[in-house]
This record gives structure tokens, C-alpha cells and sequence, in this order.
């Protein structure tokens, strides 16, 4: 049994990577309909075929892979969501820090907005290595055709 959510980088080949982003697409989606997680890592240890503490192990590390999975065509209503929000709490920032009396004020605004920035370039950039993801699963698909005769 392999356990492969340490990294896209420590797995070998294409499929792997594509399996891996779909198991924890799935796990993600099943913990938010209100599945209770042992419950969605047994359904998954057995469709995935890999170990339960495996499958612990890379919920405990979501905060390193869930912002790739928010990128996906799936979850784009969700970015959606988080992005207008992220506007919404920097129009209030610069609203505050337009208004504030004191430099304290402003400062803190001024890290609001940079703290938004990043969340959102983090989204831009998820929806990036998500297409890189498909193209390269098209790719290997494609000359593992090829190579058949």
C-alpha cells in the first residue's frame, strides 16, 4: 500500500499525481456534505486502495493541498465566493484606512489588504497548476496511446 499524500512532487508519474488530487477532491467534498471523516477515509481507503492512516495523515496536512483542490471546476463556485468576499473585506479595509485617526488603524488595514492579496493570488495560482495538472494527464494519456500499436 502506497501512501502518496506527502507531495505531488514525491509521486511518480502523471496518474498518481491526477489519482491523488481526486481522492482528496472527493474527501473534501464528502467531509462538507457533513460526512463524519472516519467514515469517508474507510470509503476511501477501500476505493483508493490505501491505508486509513494514510488517508488521516493527508487530511491533517489540507492546508498544504486545499488550495489547489479550491481551484478546480468543481469548486469554482466556492472560489467564486471566497473571491467576492475577499473584495469585500479589502473595500472595508481601505475604507477604514481612509477614515482611521491614528497610524495604528491604518497599519492594520493596510495588512488586511495584503493578507486578501495573498489568499487570492494563492486561488489564481491554484487554478494555474490545475490546468498545468490536466494537460500533463492529457499528455500521458496521449502517448501511452501512441506507444500501443
Amino acid at each position: 500500500m502506497v501512501c502518496e499524500s506527502d507531495s505531488f512532487v514525491q509521486i511518480q508519474g502523471a496518474p498518481w499525481r491526477i489519482t491523488l488530487l481526486k481522492r482528496r477532491v472527493e474527501m473534501l467534498d464528502d467531509v462538507t456534505k457533513g460526512f463524519h471523516l472516519s467514515t469517508v477515509i474507510t470509503q476511501l481507503a477501500e476505493k483508493y486502495k490505501v491505508s486509513e492512516a494514510c488517508l488521516y495523515k493527508d487530511w491533517e496536512r489540507r492546508g498544504q493541498w486545499m488550495p489547489i483542490v479550491m481551484g478546480l471546476d468543481k469548486f469554482a463556485e466556492f472560489t467564486d465566493i471566497i473571491e467576492s468576499k475577499l473584495n469585500a473585506v479589502q473595500r472595508a479595509a481601505w475604507a477604514l484606512y481612509t477614515r482611521a485617526d491614528n497610524d495604528s488603524a491604518r497599519v492594520g488595514a493596510l495588512k488586511v489588504v495584503l493578507d486578501s492579496l495573498e489568499i487570492y493570488s494563492n486561488t489564481v495560482l491554484s487554478k494555474q497548476v490545475l490546468e498545468r495538472l490536466e494537460r500533463v494527464e492529457e499528455l500521458a494519456e496521449k502517448k501511452e496511446k501512441e506507444e500501443k500499436p
